[in-house]
């Protein structure tokens, strides 16, 4: 078979086909939408149901030819590659598009933000965000690193741009500024991780919009949007430890667990 499989079969099951005549010419290239030729590249529809599979509606885009009557190979968009009668498929011709635009007349390029807004990109990302890394072909869909680490291609349509407004200097309770060695809380959930509550000492800034790297109470180092957290008030200076009455607590003393601020649930003991 055309497949490369050999099977045997009943002679009543076969019938000859005749044979090309040395002078007839070739068949034309088939025809797609208009007057423009298909050939290897074309984008194409399945319009027809004679090709076995239920592929009625795909698209996809020709690989080859497989004979001299101009039945193709079509890589469908799922990946597929299918053997197709040319009266099952035809030519889509795409309408010339403006160069991508984010919000306003901003112009999409490599490393603006973006945001995935339409769901022909297969995957379930719509809501998320991220970043343009490249853009993969003439029509400008892209590759998207996501705010998860995910590189993902998406049709131009199914994402438009994120203007981020400017955003003051990083700020905790009232005009109290962060900065390397701060204690935060975290108040926001734009950080992935669900960290909201979570507190920690900042480590370092992470870029020159200072979003932080936090090292939080339980050890993890966590990259954080600014956005997220909150500087916490300095801890007022603690007297020496004392205990009932005036007595100066030392090595030896008898004490009882009273508060809940250490992990582990000790308090009574």
């Amino acid at each position: 078979l055309e497949s490369g499989q050999l099977v045997s079969i009943y002679k009543d099951d076969v019938k000859a086909l005749p044979d090309l005549p040395a002078s007839a010419s070739p068949l034309p290239p088939p025809v797609g939408l208009g007057s423009e030729p298909l050939k290897v590249g074309s984008k194409v529809e399945i319009i027809g149901s004679k090709t076995p599979g239920g592929h009625l509606g795909k698209k996809g885009e020709i690989t080859r030819f497989i004979d001299a009557n101009n039945n193709a190979e079509v890589k469908l968009e799922s990946g597929q590659l299918v053997s197709f009668y040319k009266d099952d498929f035809k030519g889509v011709v795409a309408s010339p598009l403006p160069p991508p635009g984010g919000l306003g007349s901003a112009e999409l390029k490599v490393g603006s933000k973006v945001e995935i807004i339409g769901s022909k990109t297969p995957g379930g990302h719509l809501g998320k965000q991220g970043e343009i890394t490249r853009f993969i072909d003439a029509n400008n869909n892209a590759e998207v690193k996501l705010e998860s680490g995910q590189l993902v291609s998406f049709y131009k349509d199914d994402f438009k741009g994120v203007v981020a407004s400017p955003l003051p200097p990083p700020g905790g309770l009232e005009s109290a500024e962060l900065k390397v060695g701060s204690k935060v809380e975290i108040i926001g959930s734009k950080t992935p991780g669900g960290h909201l509550g979570k507190k920690g000492e900042i480590t370092r800034f992470i870029d020159a919009s200072h979003n932080p790297e936090v090292r939080l109470e339980s050890g993890q180092l966590v990259s954080v949007y600014k956005d997220d957290v909150k500087a916490l008030p300095s801890a007022s200076p603690l007297p020496p430890p004392g205990g009932l009455g005036s007595a100066v607590l030392k090595i030896g003393s008898k004490v009882e667990i009273v508060g809940s601020k250490t992990p582990g649930g000790h308090k009574g003991k």
